[in-house]
């Protein structure tokens, strides 16, 4: 395997005077990896600076083909559009807006179509004009997850995808998670153990 993303050590500070290091990542391409840790570890604050949401204190992050991420700089330009995908804890909607609306005003920016067939897969297609808002916090989640698979990006982190889904939505989402790998890789936060199955290796954050 080749590897897609390749994080130096990174260091992050934050607000509280805190800094946290983070050791050296490589993610290689068509791999599921389960990122776990103790609550305060740094899970999230990981994934965070990996998608240029917080600053580097030190380091570097490299996407194939999309250069690198630099502390002290700012992200590359479209380095959370093309170089990488990021489904957060808790999603974010236009209410105004269907579940469908929803993804095809996200589908719109970037020049592609919503497959129904994926709103079947996920036990969404009778749900297509509902309102966002009226959703349950698992179908929110589902509509999150299929989101972020949207577009070419190399690289999908998401932060506790299955947190709020039952068992069956939860292997439903997972399965779409190893589909959609393809050439790109996959990095999950979660404290889920049901997860562990579907992933080809799991990384431990002390």
């Amino acid at each position: 395997m080749s590897h897609v993303l390749h994080s130096t050590e990174l260091t992050v500070d934050l607000d509280n005077g805190k800094r946290l290091i983070f050791p050296e990542l490589h993610l290689n391409k068509g791999e599921l990896v389960l990122l776990q840790g103790a609550s305060g570890s740094g899970k999230s604050t990981w994934m965070h600076a990996i998608a240029g949401l917080i600053p580097l204190a030190s380091g570097s992050v490299h996407i194939e083909g999309q250069g690198s991420l630099q502390s002290g700089k700012k992200a590359p330009k479209q380095w959370r559009r093309n170089g990488l995908s990021f489904m957060p804890q808790r999603a974010f909607f236009w209410n105004s807006l269907s579940l469908k609306g929803n993804l095809d005003l996200a589908a719109w920016c970037k020049g592609l179509h919503v497959a129904d067939a994926d709103l079947d897969t996920l036990g969404l297609a009778d749900k297509t004009s509902q309102a966002a808002h009226s959703l349950s916090l698992g179908e929110q989640q589902r509509v999150s997850a299929l989101r972020s698979f949207l577009g070419n990006a190399p690289v999908l982190l998401a932060d506790e995808p299955t947190a709020s889904l039952d068992d069956s939505n939860a292997e439903a989402l997972m399965t779409l998670f190893k589909e959609h790998a393809g050439d790109r890789a996959i990095l999950v936060s979660s404290h889920d153990q049901r997860l562990a199955p579907f992933v080809d290796r799991i990384l431990h954050l002390a």
